[in-house]
């Protein structure tokens, strides 16, 4: 390696703090964090009823709709998306014991499904012009509208909380770079070799470019480094067997440790797990254990992080997944587009609204840590199938760069931010 090049730095802090669980307790029921959610979000819908529809109406509970008798009248409560084709346990259960096949399917969407609001003690099902291919299940929601009998809500109009207030961008007098990284897929790594030796080369000045590489001044890699995909599952009598890692999955996390300890040397790295790391499966997923990584542990500038991810550069906030959310929302709607999955996450004010109704998450009972509590200047999400980003622009002017990162595995590819002027750019380390 060539000598050590001056970077740039930058003020860091870790924000992470509200997704760490010192002791989680799975005693609890999974409907506490949809109370708890729409008990934290019931006083932003407020706000909003309020400076869209003023007093004109009434905001009225669901369970008292049919003995107040309103004409007309706001209720707030959680979506609730009924999908026949979503799986479940039964109908796992019925295939395995060759019951009634299912067909094998990706995306659940369908033009059965029918949206239904609930809170604590009532459900309704919502008729009207809200179009449930572009909603999940687990949005907190006002509608404007009637009861019509019969346990259906007609909807004429819908608001959600929408983004939160951001504070000012810091100005930065230079420009400097966050290099993102997703789905490294160590266990394959013999395949791409050459491309993540061009990586660290790069990122050690070793290829020139030193003005643009010094400005370098943070790696954050967001999940799936070990594996993109799941191990191939083994038929098993016993329903209860434990499946143990395999061999390729220890020899990944050691080379894994290699390939980070000549990043660790020339800049700093944040790691966080992925959906198919060795970690915690459910949401948010702790960071991965110092242990599986004896020697870049060593150096201070490897941080393991938590999944989801929030921190600050000299007061630039960022914040982003591995890429589960997306993937949900993009599984259970019809959007395809994975920045319009992360944008409609702002305009419902959340980061993963399908947990845990489809996608795995603790228990949470008093909280929901996935409530945006502020808006950040950067949201991004890893293991996409391409690069893309944009910027979107809320109600009071808050400015949000969105990144959709690639997997490097597939793709080679990593995306540099500049946080002076927040434009990305494609890195690409394909060998020719």
């Amino acid at each position: 390696m060539p000598e050590q090049i001056e970077r740039k730095c930058v003020k860091y802090k870790n924000c992470s703090k509200k997704f760490i669980q010192k002791s989680p307790d799975f005693s609890k029921q999974f409907c506490s964090i949809y109370l708890a959610r729409l008990r934290d979000m019931e006083g932003l819908l407020v706000e909003r009823v309020q400076q869209k529809w003023g007093d004109k109406y009434p905001i009225c509970q669901l369970h008292k709709l049919t003995e107040e008798g309103y004409d007309k009248c706001v209720v707030i409560g959680t979506l609730f998306k009924d999908q026949r084709l979503k799986p479940s346990v039964l109908k796992q259960l019925a295939e395995s014991n060759q019951l009634v096949p299912q067909p094998i399917v990706t995306h659940f969407t369908d033009e059965s499904d029918a949206l239904f609001m609930e809170d604590e003690v009532q459900r309704y099902r919502l008729i009207g012009d809200m179009d449930p291919t572009k909603l999940v299940t687990g949005i907190i929601c006002a509608v404007l509208g009637r009861d019509i009998g019969k346990g259906k809500f007609q909807v004429e109009e819908f608001i959600f909380s929408g983004c939160r207030d951001q504070i000012e961008r810091p100005v930065f007098k230079d420009s400097i770079y966050i290099l993102f990284l997703s789905g490294l897929d160590f266990i394959h790594s013999e395949r791409f070799l050459p491309n993540l030796q061009l990586l660290t080369y790069w990122l050690s000045g070793a290829f020139g470019d030193i003005d643009k590489v010094s400005k370098v001044c943070r790696v954050i890699i967001a999940g799936n480094s070990i594996r993109t995909e799941p191990p191939k599952k083994k038929a098993c009598i016993s329903m209860i067997s434990r499946i143990s890692e395999s061999t390729d999955s220890f020899e990944a996390v050691g080379t894994f440790d290699k390939f980070l300890l000549r990043i660790c040397q020339v800049v700093d790295v944040d790691l966080m797990p992925g959906e198919n790391d060795p970690s915690n499966h459910i949401l948010p997923q702790q960071p991965l254990h110092f242990c599986m990584f004896p020697e870049s542990a060593q150096y201070k500038s490897f941080n393991q992080v938590t999944n989801p991810y929030h921190c600050e550069l000299d007061n630039l906030k960022l914040m982003g997944s591995s890429g589960q959310p997306v993937r949900d929302i993009m599984r259970f709607s019809d959007i395809t587009d994975s920045l319009e999955a992360m944008e409609c996450c702002f305009t419902w004010n959340h980061l993963a609204p399908t947990a845990p109704d489809t996608l795995g998450c603790f228990p949470y009972y008093n909280k929901d840590p996935f409530i945006l509590d502020e808006c950040p200047h950067v949201y991004f999400a890893g293991n996409q199938t391409e690069f893309a980003s944009k910027v979107i622009t809320g109600e009071n002017g808050q400015q949000i760069r969105l990144i959709s990162i690639p997997k490097f595995s597939e793709t080679f590819q990593g995306v540099l931010l500049n946080v002076q002027s927040l434009d990305c750019e494609v890195v690409s380390f394909e060998t020719k």
